[in-house]
């Protein structure tokens, strides 16, 4: 199916229906967002647990 088929059958559906599509459509991430999400995290410190942050975020005040 291309995109023009998608849209033909995008406007078949009753209007609720089309809002959903336009409402899902709105929140999906482009692709900075993707590229971002996939950025390596080698660089960031790692915690055990939250007790461990907290006392790290402590030590540095």
């Amino acid at each position: 199916m291309n995109a023009v088929e998608i849209i033909e059958e995008i406007q078949r559906l009753p209007e609720d229906e089309r809002g959903k599509v336009v409402q899902f459509v709105r929140h999906l991430p482009n692709a900075e967002t993707i590229a971002a999400m996939n950025e390596p995290l080698e660089s960031l410190q790692r915690f055990e647990s939250v007790e461990a942050l907290m006392a790290d975020l402590e030590s540095e005040d």
